[in-house]
């Protein structure tokens, strides 16, 4: 009876490769590698770059910035390469200082079906569209952030420069977490994948505990001491973890200097994650055994896939905002089917030009998302000491 279920299970899974196969290139077609197609118009451009369109026109025909692109019907339109070459002609600076520390971000919580996944990766690319550096470090075995961002997993099996290996208490061929750092499709985003490899290091980290407290302290801290070899070489450290509080899920808590946690507007998911943040206290509580600098600059909760015309999540949402006192966001992120078809091709919203539905539709959910992630950004921006000063002194001069 084993070995037939075995057989099943070998053919299942050549079936399911063959058919993600088939998906991969019907949604990346005609090119073997994800390519960035991104065209936006002036004023989205000009939102992007924190300018107006009218400034823009301006530099262009001063000549402080080359002539646009422009279109069949004649509207200028830019792409991701122009907006980070405006930033330069302009002197636009943004994200830390040379001599700072990237801000690592942990979206994290242990209940699937909350798009956590999805949530890190339009935060990454409007990060990206904003013109920070980012790091995406994929920390589940499920690897569904690698995915979207088109890494080859297939490609990794042999690889013996992974996260998962970086990770392993046995293995030392990986012992720089720069190596495991590929391109990404994205200019600015470079990313640390994921593969299955990273569940057997889970239980690989679970057998130090027989080794005794010194060898738990430093399997719990891997990641945390691996990304201090590149945090000065990144403005933003995004980790997605696995949906579960097992040492790979405290190596993210511990390694954060930010969580967002994303929590629909449900009863289930809302109990749930009362339990996550009890399992996050305890788990932080057990590592400052060890490692007294763990601390949070901000913990932000962000209502995911929410749907304001249902009157229970409506009055959810209610209970989430007076509950979370103060630590929520103040947007929800709307379910759409925008976000849902942009999936569908293993893409975000930043990343497509033609809506799948209307065009009203596409505009009001990359507006939701830019509204979501503008205020996340104001507490990022606040973990870097010039930032801060910055900050201080816009608002002197709004003040006056």
């Amino acid at each position: 009876m084993l070995m037939l279920s075995g057989q099943i299970l070998d053919a299942m899974i050549t079936s399911c490769e063959n058919a993600k196969t088939v998906l991969r290139q019907a949604a990346i077609d005609p090119s073997d590698r994800k390519t960035l197609n991104i065209s936006m118009g002036a004023s989205v451009a000009a939102e992007f770059l924190g300018r107006t369109p009218e400034a823009l026109s301006k530099a262009e025909a001063r000549g402080r910035l080359p002539a646009p692109k422009t279109a069949a019907n004649g509207r200028r339109f830019y792409t991701v390469e122009d907006l980070i070459a405006i930033r330069e002609a302009l002197g636009i600076k943004m994200g830390k200082l040379p001599a700072e520390r990237a801000v690592v971000i942990a979206v994290q919580n242990f209940k699937g079906g909350v798009s956590k996944s999805t949530t890190g990766k339009h935060l990454a690319d409007y990060l990206a569209l904003r013109g920070y550096r980012v790091l995406v470090v994929d920390c589940d075995p499920q690897a569904s952030m690698s995915v979207m961002f088109d890494v080859n997993l297939e490609a990794l099996v042999d690889e013996t420069h992974t996260l998962s290996n970086f990770l392993s208490p046995r293995i030392d061929e990986a012992n720089s977490l720069r190596k495991t750092i590929q391109k990404t499709a994205w200019p600015n985003i470079d990313i640390c994948p994921a593969n299955l490899g990273l569940q057997d290091t889970e239980w690989e980290l679970t057998a130090t505990i027989e080794e005794g407290p010194t060898a738990i302290a430093g399997a719990f801290r891997m990641l945390r001491i691996g990304l201090e070899e590149v945090r000065l070489d990144y403005d933003v450290v995004i980790l997605d973890p696995p949906p579960a509080m097992g040492f790979l899920g405290v190596n993210t808590l511990t390694a954060a200097d930010g969580l967002l946690i994303p929590v629909p507007a449900r009863q289930l998911d809302y109990l749930s994650t009362i339990h996550f943040m009890q399992t996050c206290r305890e788990a932080v509580d057990l590592v400052s055994k060890f490692d007294t600098s763990i601390d949070y600059g901000f913990i932000r909760v962000v209502c995911t896939m929410f749907q304001p015309s249902r009157t229970n999540e409506a009055q959810m949402l209610q209970v989430m905002e007076k509950t979370y006192a103060g630590q929520m966001l103040s947007t929800p992120i709307l379910l759409s089917e925008e976000i849902k078809n942009a999936g569908l091709s293993m893409s975000s919203i930043y990343e497509i030009n033609k809506p799948y539905g209307s065009h009203q539709t596409y505009i009001r959910c990359r507006d939701n998302l830019n509204m979501v992630f503008r205020e996340l950004e104001k507490d990022i921006c606040k973990q870097w000491p010039s930032r801060m000063a910055q900050l201080g002194t816009d608002r002197l001069t709004e003040a006056a």
